[in-house]
């Protein structure tokens, strides 16, 4: 997912976490409840007898349609309110597992191209069940290109869904089939390793053909334009206000859902957000402010979760250009970034520095990604302790000029905001002092600065990216030569064959290998793009709270949550 204009302000990655996501700790902290009279505690279960949890999220939902949202706020809602083949559900240790929801168990053939998902009981919140009939309509929806759905390229690893989603072939044609009520049979183009980590997506949710018709346009834009079969029910939707959530009684396992009523105010500025947790009007958010980060560490009511999203932000080049065009000149472009001086001046000290291109959040098998494989950004300034020298290489290897102070180099940047002017200043003392190169900013209201980008009108770019699912693939397939996502202009047939190799090697030992090899010449060969940093949320919740969702790729959501000593 691009992160588009929101980049302005460095702290609103950690924002658009909802305050909703956190850990399911188990403190038994009881806080100030019993001398302030909010609540006892249930004398049989130990938890608060009434169970109820009031967050935010920083804008409107833009729908509830499961195939036509892309914004964050509505996955928060949809993660609640529909209940996927699957879900990543949390240990103690925050550790995603992969946990039955929807379907109760599945299968797979040997070669990997056939999933059988077998459904358990479960009813939709008008009492109509649910059946493996619900599942493919949403996901067929997902793929129709009447739907015009942003996020259909997750499903391209399905028999004859990139023909589909082109409208080459007919919906029918999809590998996606209801062998009964219970059993949803899925066929793949090919043995794909990761596909489960699609099964939680939105865009495989289940969607009530007869909700969908009935309702047209206005599907999911209201609560009662939808119908629901997860853990909660939207009740209240008042728009650019507050959303109201009660517990779905029809939930299969509705036994396990402990919050009876949920409320989501819409809060959009930080310090609203700050001192509305202060007062304890919600009981959780996520924190950008170091002010305000230093001050809730200081409070024993409060429990401070840190995490580094799946994302990476970075600076890339436009290998068409006259001059990026040379591998050396991007090289020194990318070793002249002090990444832990950049992260401790523009963003407080709070992200972290990014030595490779996949982020640690991201796993591969049983493993984190990062922790077995060294960011090659390492190796590379390790090797070249000055990067000017790679930069006066790659001048004379192009015939050029090979004095650095000859050279002006353009970076743009989509945003015109101070956050924007403060950072491009930064660019232009770092890239002087570090090569003696001059800097041109170029500062462009994201939809210009995406243009210009697409049609190649640019020396170096900034952006930042976050992963659509839980596998390195998710990151690194982005600059495959058939990929349109990251505008670099650069192909490269060895690492187009590691991803292609890796995406249908259900090995995870050789899936590493293969991906670490595509890695290597994505950063330390060719230097295409070059992260800086990895974004870091930091999670306040009071300890009265527990169970609820933590990791950015986490779906269980609001499910396991409750309240013991408000």
């Amino acid at each position: 997912m691009k992160i588009k204009k929101y980049l302005s302000l460095f702290l609103i990655l950690t924002l658009i976490l909802t305050g909703l996501v956190g850990c399911g700790g188990d403190s038994q902290e009881t806080g100030q409840a019993a001398q302030e009279g909010e609540q006892v505690e249930n004398s049989e279960t130990g938890i608060d007898s009434e169970q109820y949890l009031n967050g935010y999220l920083v804008a409107e939902p833009s729908t509830l349609d499961p195939s036509k949202g892309s914004d964050s706020y509505s996955n928060t809602v949809l993660n609640n309110v529909l209940e996927p083949l699957t879900r990543l559900e949390e240990d103690e240790n925050l550790n995603n597992i992969l946990a039955p929801a929807g379907a109760e168990r599945w299968d797979v053939n040997e070669d990997g191209t056939v999933w059988t998902f077998y459904l358990r009981d479960n009813k939709w919140s008008d009492g109509e069940p649910v059946t493996a009939h619900d599942y493919e309509y949403g996901i067929k929806r997902s793929l129709d290109p009447n739907t015009g759905s942003p996020y259909a390229y997750l499903l391209t690893p399905i028999k004859n869904a990139a023909a589909v989603n082109s409208g080459e072939l007919p919906v029918d044609e999809l590998g996606v089939k209801a062998l009964d009520d219970k059993t949803l049979e899925i066929t793949l183009e090919y043995s794909t390793p990761y596909f489960v980590q699609l099964t939680y997506q939105r865009v495989m949710l289940p969607q009530r053909k007869d909700i969908v018709e009935k309702y047209g346009d206005t599907y999911g834009t209201e609560p009662d334009t939808i119908v629901y079969n997860g853990p909660f029910i939207l009740t209240e939707w008042i728009h650019n206000s507050e959303l109201k959530f009660t517990k779905n009684s029809n939930y299969w396992d509705a036994e396990n859902v402990k919050f009876e009523n949920v409320s989501m105010k819409i809060i959009s500025d930080e310090n609203a957000i700050y001192n509305s947790l202060s007062n304890r009007s919600i009981d959780t958010a996520s924190v950008g402010s170091p002010e305000w980060i230093e001050k809730f560490s200081s409070e024993d009511s409060l429990r401070h979760i840190e995490i580094i999203n799946p994302s990476t932000f970075y600076l890339f080049f436009n290998t068409k250009d006259d001059v990026f065009e040379n591998a050396n000149i991007r090289k020194a472009f990318s070793l002249a970034i002090d990444r832990q001086e950049l992260s401790n001046v523009i963003f407080h000290g709070i992200h972290e520095p990014a030595y490779g291109w996949v982020p640690p959040s991201i796993s591969l098998g049983e493993q984190e990604y990062r922790s077995v494989v060294e960011g090659p950004l390492k190796k590379l300034a390790e090797e070249n302790p000055d990067p000017k020298a790679l930069l006066i290489k790659g001048l004379e290897e192009l015939g050029m000029d090979t004095n650095p102070e000859n050279l002006t180099v353009k970076i743009s940047l989509g945003g015109t905001d101070q956050w924007f002017r403060t950072y491009g200043e930064y660019l232009q003392q770092m890239y002087n002092r570090n090569l003696g190169v001059n800097i041109e900013i170029e500062q462009l209201e994201w939809p210009i600065f995406n243009s210009n980008i697409m049609k190649g009108e640019f020396q170096i770019g900034y952006m930042g990216w976050g992963a659509e699912y839980n596998d390195p693939a998710s990151m690194l397939s982005l600059l495959k030569s058939d990929s349109t996502a990251i505008a670099t202009g650069w192909a490269n047939e060895r690492y187009d064959e590691l991803i292609d190799l890796a995406a249908a090697e259900m090995d995870d030992q050789k899936r590493l290998e293969y991906y670490r090899e595509a890695e290597n010449i994505l950063l330390y060969e060719e230097s295409v793009v070059a992260p800086s940093v990895y974004p870091k949320s930091n999670i306040f919740r009071y300890k009265y709270v527990h169970g609820l969702s933590a990791t950015p790729f986490g779906t269980a959501g609001w499910k396991y949550g409750y309240t013991q000593g408000r």
